[in-house]
């Protein structure tokens, strides 16, 4: 993480996470006129082999309005810091391997002799528990308190095991490893400067995609 002046972080403007909300926004409004667009969209495990694109493609659509507006106010939230924080790229990588992630965990905990080999998951929720599992590691690092944070991650998790919410929990711890993890492993900058740090970064973020490559192809053989 690199250290910036007063200045410079009241100049930056979150143009990523603007980008991500208004992405999703335009998808539900989309959605709204053309209900087999969640269809094409949504991650199950039964059909992602086929169509590799849902792991990703889930995190743009929303059961709902309310889902839309609760993760896109917790990507608010979290992306105005995050993305000052580690800067534009990162975020973004983080954001996007956050989802994948949270589908690859899905993916794993599910059974083809099971409902939930065909059962769709829609939402940012893997990205955004991606964003807060980052924070955290973010909030030890900077020696702040982080017992809030752990009481909003802790009360979301709780909500996703609660039976009849229809909220598919495994995206959420999948997110939130995922964000954690590649946070801890860039977080740190290299003493030999921005360059050795930036490249570290692009081989973990590439590293992260292989390795969830990797257990989409072990699930699925």
């Amino acid at each position: 993480m690199e250290e910036q002046s007063v200045t410079e972080r009241r100049a930056y403007r979150p143009w990523a996470t603007v980008a991500l909300i208004a992405i999703n926004i335009g998808v539900y409004l989309v959605e709204m006129v053309w209900s087999g667009l969640s269809q094409a969209l949504l991650f199950a495990p039964g059909i992602a082999e086929d169509q590799p694109y849902r792991f990703i493609s889930s995190a743009f659509a929303h059961s709902g309005f309310w889902h839309l507006i609760f993760n896109m106010y917790a990507l608010w939230l979290m992306g105005m810091f995050l993305e000052r924080a580690i800067g534009r790229w990162r975020f973004v990588m983080l954001y996007a391997l956050a989802a994948i992630g949270g589908n690859v965990f899905v993916l794993l905990t599910a059974s083809e002799d099971t409902m939930g080999w065909w059962t769709g998951v829609v939402g940012a929720s893997g990205a955004v528990f991606g964003l807060f599992g980052a924070l955290f590691v973010v909030q030890r690092h900077l020696g702040r308190n982080d017992v809030q944070l752990l009481v909003i991650i802790g009360i979301n998790l709780v909500i996703g095991f609660m039976p009849g919410m229809n909220i598919s929990w495994q995206s959420h711890v999948g997110g939130l490893i995922v964000g954690a993890i590649l946070m801890a492993a860039t977080l740190r900058p290299l003493k030999k400067g921005r360059n050795a740090s930036a490249v570290r970064d692009v081989l973990v973020y590439l590293g992260g995609l292989a390795l969830l490559v990797a257990l989409i192809v072990y699930s699925y053989a």
